[in-house]
């Protein structure tokens, strides 16, 4: 059918049209919704991990896939990109400011960035070095920011002495034990210890919230349908 008379037909029916939007338009965003919530991620799959396995002691740490908690030392500094801070290690954005006719602000990033040197972490038994490469900081807020007319600059930063927990894999390297990213769950995440406690006790109660949420509007959709 040629598109003119798509259109006459969609003016013709219009009613018509306008109600099957109105049905399927909370079916379209709830299975965006899903797809975005479902999409696999390095901070999902790290989340994922920690919370189902035991912190492991670093003294009697096992090859395989752990969980590490203890405090960050640093071996070699690295100077912060926005506020030129001592830390072991950052995350760093670039964003462009917008302002529409109205006033209102967007950031869009165009630009990030991790970067992290070797680390010590410790706990009360012993001292493991960390390789970095691939590592990924998750639940962490910006500990910097800074803009100007057109572009905003945040960095969130590993520091000497927090204390972090830690998920990757424990390796050895001529009898000396050390830690690295898992290849096969592709994971190497630090968040801290206080955040994840946090995000462990409430994020059952956010997935019972999205999962009645879902009910809801698969009932509503059903009601309307009818």
């Amino acid at each position: 059918m040629p598109f003119h008379e798509y259109l006459s037909d969609f003016y013709t029916n219009y009613d018509s049209y306008a109600e099957r939007i109105f049905v399927f338009l909370p079916l379209g965003i709830f299975a965006i919704v899903a797809l975005l919530i479902l999409k696999p991620t390095s901070a999902k799959r790290f989340l994922k991990l920690q919370a189902s396995l035991p912190t492991s002691k670093i003294q009697s740490i096992a090859k395989g896939l752990v969980e590490v908690e203890g405090i960050l030392v640093m071996n070699t500094a690295l100077s912060s990109p926005v506020m030129n801070e001592t830390c072991i290690g950052y995350y760093y954005t670039i964003e462009d400011i917008d302002r529409d006719s109205e006033g209102d602000v967007s950031y869009t990033t165009i630009h990030r960035e991790t970067k992290c040197n070797p680390f010590l972490i410790k706990d009360n038994t012993g001292t493991i070095e960390v390789e970095p490469d691939g590592i990924e900081l998750v639940l962490l807020g910006e500990t910097n920011i800074s803009s100007n007319n057109s572009k905003r600059y945040k960095e969130t930063l590993l520091k000497d002495g927090q204390k972090m927990l830690l998920v990757g894999y424990a390796d050895a390297r001529n009898g000396v034990p050390f830690i690295r990213r898992d290849n096969h769950h592709k994971v190497l995440g630090i968040t801290s210890s206080s955040g994840i406690d946090v995000w462990n006790k409430y994020q059952p109660l956010l997935r019972s919230f999205l999962f009645i949420c879902s009910i809801i509007l698969l009932i509503i959709t059903y009601i309307l349908i009818q």
